[in-house]
Parts: C-alpha cells; structure tokens; sequence
C-alpha cells in the first residue's frame, strides 16, 4: 500500500481501488467517517495519545466542571500538579465528593464532553490530562497527529465499507479481512515500540523469575 500524505491523495487512490472516478466528495466522506469511526475504537497505539496541561480559569472554577472537544470517555489519566493521580469514578461518585469532602482534587468523572474534577477546583488549579483522541472524523486529524501509518488500514476500512454499500459480499468479506489484520499489525507494532513486549529468557536469567 502506498504512503498518503493528504487527504486528496487518499480519496484519489480509493477511487482507483474502487474503479469508480464518478463518486462523489460527500460519498468517500460518508466511507472515511465509517472506517476511521470503527479504526479508532480498535487501535490501541502511542500515537493516538495526547497530553494537554490544563490550567484551570475563573469560569471553570466558578462552574466546578471543565468542557473538551475531546470526550471525557477517552481520557486515560490525569495528574495534578504534584504528579499525584486523580481516580476515575462515576459522576454519582463525584457528587458524593463533591458533597462531603474538602481539600486537594483527588477524583474526576466524565459526562459527554464536560469533565468534573473534585472534591473541588480552584482557579489557578493545574492538572496534566492524557487522553486518547479517538474522536478524528476524517484523516486530516490523523495525519496532524503523525498517523501516516493509520491510511493504509483506513484504506482497506473505506473499501470494506464501500462494497456493502455495493452489496457485493465476497470484496466485504475480503477487505474485512485485512483490515482487521492492518488494524492488528498496528496494534502489535505500538505494543512493541512501548516496551510491552514478552520477557526475554535473558532477562529472566538475570532478574529472576519461575524460569530462573
């Protein structure tokens, strides 16, 4: 597969895997939503993380809860300015926090795309949040966060998608295929690049272990 570099050149070259020069912008569009849509909810990979240190404003103190664009379901830690790791609970459990207990924020919980930091915030607060950008609709935003690798398996997703629109079963079934094998590879690759690989017998021989 080639190496896109814009979102041009992929809806080209997905017209050319296609066959199909006549297709429209809003349909590749409606292919690409789909695909990345069902990508980024199996990738699992360092790139789709980012971090973002947040400073808390006088309106967010004054409302006790801070609005993202990027959807408190995707965060994956947060920290306060100390290096100490808020909990994650339900916003039931915030409430109870919130409610009955002072001090240093200690928990957060997420509804939709407000996200609640208790027992309370104060203007001034700041906390380091990480979070999982699950949420690109269109490849733009993947390739701003250095996904190239992420167009191979889109591809593969958008014509997946293209050929039930063609109901043309046995190309589904292909492409389905291979895409889940892409999305896997990608998958197999981060866990690598992070360090998540399986023991080697060396370092067992060295360090201990039950095979020591």
């Amino acid at each position: 597969m080639a190496i896109f570099t814009n979102l041009t050149d992929f809806k080209t070259s997905l017209k050319d895997w296609l066959n199909r020069p006549d297709l429209s912008d809003n349909f590749l569009d409606e292919l690409i939503f789909l695909a990345n849509g069902e990508m980024q909810r199996k990738l699992n990979t360092r790139n789709q993380m980012s971090v973002i240190v947040k400073t808390v404003s006088s309106s967010e103190a004054s409302n006790q809860k801070m609005i993202y664009f990027l959807g408190c379901d995707g965060i994956v830690s947060i920290t306060d300015s100390k290096g100490r790791r808020l909990k994650p609970v339900t916003f039931a459990e915030y409430r109870l926090y919130a409610e009955n207990s002072s001090g240093e924020a200690s928990v957060f919980a997420g509804t939709g795309n407000e996200l609640y930091i208790g027992p309370k915030i104060a203007q001034g607060d700041v906390f380091t949040i990480q979070f999982k950008d699950e949420d690109s609709i269109l490849p733009t935003n993947l390739h701003s966060t250095e996904v190239v690798q992420a167009y191979n398996p889109l591809l593969l997703g958008c014509l997946m998608y293209a050929y039930m629109y063609f109901k043309d079963d046995n190309r589904v079934a292909l492409y389905r295929e291979k895409f889940e094998d892409a999305i896997q590879d990608m998958n197999k690759q981060s866990t690598r690049t992070l360090g998540l690989g399986r023991i080697k017998d060396d370092s067992i021989t060295q360090f201990g272990g039950p095979l020591a």
